[in-house]
């Protein structure tokens, strides 16, 4: 009796961990993606600076490329914040800095896999980006468990 009742429960477990790690899988997936050569500054730039050219009618041609510049940058932090809180809400819950290093890790991992991709370039800033993007949720993980009384 004993042993149906624990293989009956493992279903369960591998269900559980399922959900846990489904949507850190599937954030990680579209960064893949993201490092595509889709998602390169000059197939951007047909997206990102007219819609710029909208929102800042008065900006020059190099305001308009600088920007542009600085909303891919701050893509980079972003998107690693975001990958944090899925990975410490999700299977690495209470291991902030396992959570972190993963963060850090994949973050080398996607600018070296840009080697192979045309129309992308490595670029060890934008996994100091990446780093600091996960980092900052350290931080702010750390923040809101002292507001919040968390133990």
């Amino acid at each position: 009796m004993e042993n149906s009742v624990i293989a009956a429960a493992r279903p369960v477990k591998a269900n559980s961990n399922l959900r846990l790690w489904a949507p850190p899988a599937i954030w990680i997936v579209t960064l893949f993606l993201f490092s595509t050569t889709i998602f390169s500054a000059a197939n951007t730039s047909r997206l990102i600076e007219p819609l710029l050219r909208w929102i800042f009618p008065a900006a020059s041609a190099a305001q308009i490329v600088l920007m542009h510049g600085l909303v891919r940058k701050s893509a980079h932090f972003f998107n690693y914040a975001v990958l944090f809180w899925l990975l410490i809400r999700g299977p690495m819950a209470g291991r902030p800095y396992a959570a972190l290093a993963c963060c850090i890790l994949y973050a080398a991992v996607d600018e070296t896999h840009q080697i192979f991709v045309p129309n992308r370039t490595p670029s060890p800033y934008d996994v100091a980006l990446d780093s600091t993007g996960a980092l900052f949720s350290r931080f702010l993980y750390d923040a809101v468990r002292e507001l919040t009384g968390a133990a």
